[in-house]
């Protein structure tokens, strides 16, 4: 056996780090710590229809948005309807 061969088998696999390594209850507890800070601090978003309308508009105004064929607008409600079906009857 090779000394590479010997070196990866002697090496026990990496245990989880960071988010990975907390329970989701863990996480949801940073989480919350985080949106409390941000809240405190003043830099949190603070979301009102009037921003949203704004910032809707903003690809619209560059011309980035996604212009929706006719195919596509069908194809896309198709999915959706089939979608909410199958969470109903699931």
């Amino acid at each position: 056996m090779s000394d590479q061969q010997q070196t990866n088998e002697s090496e026990s696999p990496r245990a989880p780090r960071g988010f990975a390594a907390m329970t989701p209850d863990q996480r949801r507890q940073l989480g919350s710590k985080g949106g409390r800070t941000a809240h405190e601090r003043g830099t949190a978003n603070k979301f009102t229809s009037e921003s949203a309308t704004v910032a809707g508009k903003i690809p619209h105004e560059r011309g980035t948005a996604h212009k929706w064929t006719s195919d596509e607008a069908r194809a896309a409600g198709r999915k959706g309807g089939t979608a909410s079906r199958r969470r109903r009857e699931g």
